[in-house]
């Protein structure tokens, strides 16, 4: 499985453009992940997009903005002050996740059977919590809501969504912490198997972290990226959870996990860091 990630900020009319060289990709799946961005826009960027289509409004966004030539964190204005926090700074734009090569997303229960690990995106009303225990291996957070694009280009609402990672393919590990990013990063990537490299890394990290926590906006993306190989160049992509979904102690890279224990968690921060067969710096991002 391959992941292209990319940052738009703004209201979501630039989104169309910026998507422009996805259009001749073979996807599996494509994310849009709002913050603040025009739903009404970001759906009409996606109509020709034969692919599932997933979208969600979020508490907050990080990404890799061209513009600025690094990964970011937008977290919505004052969120997390109603626990006390000096609340994010705001911002508004777009987080795009196109999935290729061998990936298969979906927003039911029904599991894939070859699935090694999955991306999920669950909005607050706890469905997900219902159905967790029959997941592989998974990673991400709780939303504010989740939406399905359907083929007349209607948005429909959903509990969850998800994106699997079939057995077989490119390793994936996960990591849940508390600590400093760039330790877990690198414990995390001491871990992967032999003959892989980094090749995109997940960052799910609770709204009561980031700015919240530091005083500053990329403190652990710019950790993660620190220990990152700077000749693959591995984009970080995520978003700021209200509660984040990952295993209650696991850390690593297996398919046999179907026995851990997941939960949902609180002032935490889950990792995922995807891996290719050999150390190539990637070639293919937009």
């Amino acid at each position: 499985m391959r992941v292209t990630s990319f940052l738009v900020p703004g209201d979501g009319t630039a989104v169309a453009s910026s998507l422009a060289p996805l259009a001749s990709k073979a996807l599996n799946a494509l994310l849009l992940l709002s913050l603040g961005a025009d739903h009404a826009k970001l759906t009409q960027a996606v109509a020709s997009f034969d692919c599932p289509v997933y979208l969600t409004e979020t508490y907050g966004i990080i990404g890799y903005d061209a513009a600025a030539q690094r990964s970011i964190e937008l977290m919505e204005k004052g969120r997390g002050s109603e626990y006390g926090f000096r609340g994010g700074s705001g911002g508004q734009g777009c987080l795009v996740i196109a999935y290729s090569e061998g990936a298969r997303a979906g927003h039911t229960a029904d599991f894939p059977t070859d699935a090694s690990s999955l991306l999920v995106l669950a909005d607050t009303s706890k469905a997900f919590a219902k159905v967790a225990a029959s997941a592989p291996l998974h990673y991400g957070g709780i939303t504010k809501e989740a939406f399905v694009l359907t083929s007349d280009g209607a948005k429909e609402q959903v509990p969850f969504f998800w994106v699997a990672s079939q057995a077989g393919s490119s390793p994936v590990g996960v990591s849940t912490f508390t600590g400093e990013a760039g330790s877990a990063a690198q414990s995390l990537l001491d871990m992967a198997p032999s003959g892989y490299a980094p090749d995109a890394v997940g960052l799910f990290p609770c709204f009561t972290r980031g700015v919240n926590q530091y005083g500053a906006e990329n403190v652990e993306t710019d950790a993660i990226r620190a220990v990152l190989d700077s000749a693959a160049a591995p984009r970080i992509y995520g978003m700021f959870a209200h509660g984040e979904l990952g295993p209650s102690s696991y850390s690593g890279f297996s398919s046999d996990v179907q026995s851990l224990a997941h939960e949902q968690h609180s002032m935490t921060s889950i990792l995922a860091v995807h891996t290719i067969a050999g150390s190539a710096a990637r070639k293919d991002e937009v």
